[in-house]
C-alpha cells in the first residue's frame, strides 16, 4: 500500500502541513518541524490503514515537499 502525502510550509505562520486524501481517508496534520510531522504522519498513516483501511503489510509514503527559499546576493560595487 502506498499512501502519498503533501508536505506544504507556510512561512508566515512558521508550520508543516501535512496532508492525504482518497475516498475511503483524510489526514491533515501540522507542526513547526518536518522531521516531527513526519512521525506524526506515520502514526495516523499506520492507524488509518490499520482501522480504517483492515490493511496489514508494508506501508510506503511518497513524499511531496513544497517549501520555497530565498538567498540575497548584495549587488557588485
Amino acid at each position: 500500500m502506498e499512501f502519498i502525502v503533501k508536505f506544504k510550509w507556510y512561512d508566515d505562520e512558521k508550520i508543516w502541513l501535512a496532508t492525504s486524501s482518497s475516498d475511503k481517508y483524510a489526514m491533515t496534520l501540522d507542526h513547526g518541524s518536518f522531521d516531527a510531522l513526519l512521525e506524526k504522519v506515520k502514526i495516523a498513516l499506520y492507524d488509518i490503514a490499520e482501522n480504517d483501511l483492515k490493511y496489514s503489510g508494508e506501508i510506503k509514503i511518497k513524499l511531496n515537499v513544497n517549501r520555497t527559499d530565498k538567498i540575497n546576493l548584495k549587488a557588485s560595487a
